[in-house]
């Protein structure tokens, strides 16, 4: 029986290679590390139920009531009380799964590759990267998904407590003016009492926005470049925030800006909002290269998120190598730990030397009452390019 063929997956030295192998690397997102981490109890099933207390006052009852000399129609000792009952909110969630693995490697192949050492490094790490991006994407879809608020932001500042965008299109860019009632509306609802930061006896939120975003907020607004301006004369270059580069995480407003260059964007396409992949794929001279989507690069609107640490956590199961008695398992991490992976086969694997990475996500995300304070907004982008024109002559 004749083996199976491999994709070709190196470069050889057929006629004249030269330098070393240099890799294309990734812009990373923010939410995958920011997401709080637990572990997914053993033994509750796979449709768990998370169980929230939720705020309740007091009702009924004589309320506030005049003690009085005691003349035998009042009681001083019992006043009619009034009850605080208790309120829940259940929340159902799922967990999932996701295995991920690399091209077949033939040890025969690899050791005729030029420098293949180095090829075999940055496939590696290019593999790692991936597994990143993928906890990356899934962490902003949950949240997106669990926020307690979805808003548009045009002049009604439209808004959605469900899982859906509303289907009406944004047409304001970020600015702090948007900023500042959300700031209060979320301290005054308590989302202040669990803050990122203090600053000045004030919580602090945390703003998970892109570098453009962050830009229009602090450049957009002249009362705000002015704010910047007083406040860092005589601090030169190193204090100058409006000179320094825009992906730097900085505070303004009551918000910490958390710079992510991998913010989803959308289209408006017949009425809804269409996602635009981050990536797209090109050929390349071995393979399919992944290069960053033009789509994404001209898309018309941008995610910004008014984050919470316990609007959502992710929770993946331990490992596990026997379930009791004489089970061996091999005890696999579900976090996307990578694993080499060596299997022997009499057919196609004789002499062991077929090998792939492989990396096994599952994890459940878990809503909590927090997610209140979670907002996602959904922000116009100017896409057009203005310039001065040179001066003729």
């Amino acid at each position: 029986m004749s083996a199976t063929a491999l994709a070709l997956e190196f470069a050889y030295d057929s006629t004249r290679l030269e330098g070393r192998v240099r890799q294309l690397l990734r812009a990373q997102g923010r939410m995958a590390a920011l997401v709080k981490k637990e572990q997914f109890p053993d033994g509750i099933g796979f449709n768990p139920i998370t169980v929230n207390t939720l705020r309740s006052n007091a009702t009924g009852g004589s309320g506030w009531v005049t003690v009085s000399q005691p003349d035998g129609t009042t009681n001083n000792c019992q006043p009619d009380p009034s009850t605080v009952s208790p309120a829940l909110l259940t929340q159902p969630y799922t967990i999932e799964q996701q295995i991920t693995r690399s091209a077949n490697i033939c040890l025969t192949d690899v050791q005729f590759g030029y420098l293949f050492e180095e090829q075999v490094k940055n496939i590696r790490e290019n593999f790692s990267l991936g597994i990143k991006d993928t906890w990356e994407d899934r962490s902003k879809y949950w949240f997106q998904y669990y926020s307690g608020s979805k808003i548009i932001n045009n002049a009604a500042q439209t808004e959605s407590n469900g899982t859906t965008f509303p289907n009406v299109a944004a047409t304001y860019m970020a600015s702090q003016e948007q900023l500042d009632p959300l700031w209060q509306r979320i301290i005054q609802d308590g989302g202040g009492e669990e803050p990122y930061a203090m600053s000045n006896g004030a919580a602090m939120l945390t703003l998970v926005c892109s570098p453009e975003a962050h830009r229009n907020i602090i450049k957009g607004s002249s009362s705000v470049r002015e704010d910047f301006r007083f406040a860092q004369m005589g601090k030169g270059y190193e204090g100058a925030q409006l000179l320094q580069s825009w992906g730097v995480d900085r505070p303004y407003g009551g918000y910490m800006h958390c710079i992510d260059y991998r913010m989803p964007r959308y289209n408006f396409t017949d009425g809804a909002y269409v996602e635009v992949p981050y990536y797209t794929t090109a050929s390349a001279t071995v393979g399919t290269q992944s290069i960053v989507n033009p789509d994404y690069l001209t898309a018309g609107y941008e995610a910004m998120y008014v984050w919470h640490p316990e609007a959502v956590i992710r929770q993946t199961p331990p490992s596990r190598g026997s379930v009791g008695e004489d089970t061996r398992f091999l005890a696999p991490n579900y976090n996307g730990e990578i694993t080499w992976r060596n299997i022997p086969n009499e057919t196609t694997n004789l002499f062991e030397n077929i090998g792939v990475w492989a990396a096994w996500l599952l994890a459940a995300f878990k809503p909590t009452v927090k997610n209140r304070y979670a907002y996602t907004i959904i922000n116009k982008r100017c896409t057009t390019i203005t310039g001065t024109a040179c001066p003729s002559y």
